[in-house]
């Protein structure tokens, strides 16, 4: 089983589309803390005897700006290293940072302990002060960008993530060129679903993909791939025939969030301020409430009808319950915004796989067709 722990809700920044809630000062306890991995990797090794699959699981950390509790963030980190190696749970481990607090003392420290790092960062300067803004009002992309000369190269640990916003999508292939640039190889792009797009920024959001489609090719073409989410996955999506089990998210079954107060929520996109009883599935002294986590389990999925005709139903991720969620307030009804980035990316993905597939681009073929990056 994965587990996401919320460290705090207390935050730095004040990002106008942030999903996190409110920002207050409250963090998780270490009691909380340790309540919570202990029952993560009892429920891992119990799966893992139930299925003979080799036990693994992922440790996550979020907030807030989990930064913030970096003493609590290391000291979860050493007790889950050390209870998963006794139980020989195999433990991936990753953080969300909004950059601010990342030096080289905290980049090196993550590197050696095997961190994936989620990097959230908007681009360049002129997209990411548009919407992320420090808690005193301020500009953040120099105290933000600091940090990436611990991630450049393909070897880095960390993986730049720009949410796209129709108040900033006209910037979006701006910032990703200047990311490449930069010789920044992972970046990934997180929709705001939760706002309205008008005809316009649609269009901008079609004609940036295609931009950046163009940026993806010269990188491969030039023998320094970069890894791109939205067009990565779609390509490995149409090898594969489709989404494979393993690709989707674990979503109240796999996987949890636990919030600073224990409580059991199914995905760290529904915590909020840690107010909504209706999503919440557990709690570190009771374990899983049966009842409303087995209704999200059975409603998981995508009741939409004109989605069961679709032709790219395979490649779609109209099943993620979080994306839904925030987008029609329902884990099982994708969104009509939904539909259209779903189709974007497919339309791109499959431009830019096509291009590099007939000139047989070497990289581009052991990436996608050899499988030596899955």
């Amino acid at each position: 089983m994965d587990v996401t722990l919320c460290l705090t809700h207390a935050c730095n920044m004040r990002c106008d589309y942030c999903y996190a809630g409110p920002k207050f000062a409250r963090s998780m306890s270490w009691d909380t803390a340790r309540r919570a991995l202990d029952f993560a990797f009892a429920h891992t090794a119990e799966q893992a005897e139930r299925t003979q699959h080799d036990p693994e699981s992922q440790l996550g950390f979020f907030g807030g700006e989990p930064l913030l509790e970096w003493n609590l963030l290391k000291m979860a980190t050493e007790y889950a290293v050390a209870e998963a190696g006794r139980i020989g749970i195999r433990l991936k481990r990753t953080v969300t940072t909004n950059m601010t607090l990342l030096g080289e003392e905290e980049a090196l420290w993550l590197r050696e302990n095997g961190f994936h790092v989620g990097l959230s960062l908007d681009g360049c300067a002129k997209m990411h002060d548009l919407v992320r803004r420090t808690s005193d009002g301020n500009p953040s992309h120099e105290i933000c960008a600091r940090a990436l000369d611990f991630f450049r190269g393909s070897d880095a640990n960390g993986e730049v993530i720009l949410v796209v916003d129709p108040r900033t999508v006209e910037l979006l292939a701006e910032s990703v060129a200047w990311l490449i640039d930069g010789n920044i190889r992972r970046i990934s792009f997180s929709p705001n679903f939760t706002v309205a797009w008008n005809p316009v920024a649609l269009a901008k959001w079609k004609h940036a993909y295609t931009l950046i489609g163009d940026l993806y090719v010269g990188c491969y073409r030039n023998n320094r791939p970069v890894n791109i989410n939205v067009f990565d996955g779609k390509i490995h999506a149409r090898v594969n025939n489709g989404y494979r089990p393993c690709d989707r998210c674990g979503f109240g079954e796999n996987e949890i969030t636990v919030s600073t107060t224990g409580n059991f929520y199914p995905c760290e996109r529904l915590v909020g301020d840690d107010s909504n009883a209706a999503l919440r599935i557990g709690h570190v002294s009771d374990g899983f409430y049966s009842a409303p986590r087995n209704q999200f389990l059975a409603n998981r999925g995508n009741v939409v009808a004109e989605c069961s005709v679709c032709p790219v139903r395979g490649r779609c991720v109209n099943w993620c319950g979080c994306v839904n969620y925030a987008a029609t307030g329902f884990i099982n009804r994708v969104s009509g915004i939904v539909c259209y980035h779903e189709r974007l990316c497919i339309e791109a993905a499959d431009r830019v796989g096509g291009i590099l597939f007939e000139e047989n681009i070497p990289a581009f073929i052991d990436t996608f067709y050899l499988g030596c990056h899955r």
